[in-house]
């Protein structure tokens, strides 16, 4: 029997979710690594690939906001426990994959991959924390791929709630303020959308009451 058929989804998704992994990764009392945590500011890109080592980086988030791209599209946003670069590493130069943080700093941990692979694989059950974080970044991708071919509408309002359910903080009555590093800019950019077809369809939103503006800040009607 495989080790990973001894543990049912649920029990995955709690006991090898990615803020442990972090941990682990920390950790020097088994399988050292080397770790360097580094300060980012707003704009500043994180690369993947290293001018100084063999093997791409990775990065864990300790807190902050930031999005990643390919090219000049963005594909996902990475906030506090995320990792940029554990699931995407060796595809990092083909595709110009990196990050760009969004809020005013970031903070995190870099690793090199090679080093977080061979650490996951020195633990028994180490594995069953790279299978979950690529199952849940599986998940993510997918529902943006089936959103894509979604109205404008749609498009922009799943963007919303997936953004307040991973990063909304602040709440009031039936709404979470959508963070403010989620400008204009960068949902359009994300949605595939122009800023001003992303405007139009906010200005809809707001007469269905899923959205409403409070001086420069979108809530989001929580459904």
């Amino acid at each position: 029997m495989e080790l990973i058929e001894l543990y049912n989804s649920d029990t995955i998704e709690q006991d090898f979710h990615p803020r442990k992994l972090l941990r682990l990764l920390l950790d020097t009392s088994n399988f050292p690594i080397q770790k360097e945590r580094i300060l980012f500011e707003r704009g500043d890109q994180i690369f993947l690939e290293s001018s100084q080592a063999e093997s791409p980086y990775v990065y864990a988030i300790e807190n902050g906001v930031g999005a990643l791209y390919i090219g000049k599209q963005i594909i996902d946003f990475v906030g506090e426990e995320d990792f940029i670069g554990l699931h995407h590493g060796q595809v990092a130069r083909a595709t110009q994959m990196h990050g760009q943080v969004l809020t005013g700093r970031m903070m995190v941990w870099r690793f090199l991959l090679s080093d977080v692979i061979a650490k996951i694989m020195s633990m028994q059950e180490g594995y069953l924390y790279h299978y979950n974080y690529m199952r849940m970044m599986y998940e993510r991708y997918a529902l943006k791929i089936i959103t894509s071919s979604d109205t404008n509408h749609q498009k922009v309002e799943s963007m919303l709630q997936a953004i307040i359910e991973r990063f909304g903080t602040d709440r009031t009555e039936n709404y979470i303020k959508l963070p403010r590093c989620f400008t204009r800019g960068v949902m359009a950019n994300y949605t595939g959308v122009s800023n001003t077809t992303l405007s139009a369809v906010l200005t809809q939103l707001e007469k269905e009451k899923i959205v409403t503006f409070q001086s420069r800040n979108i809530l989001v009607s929580v459904n």
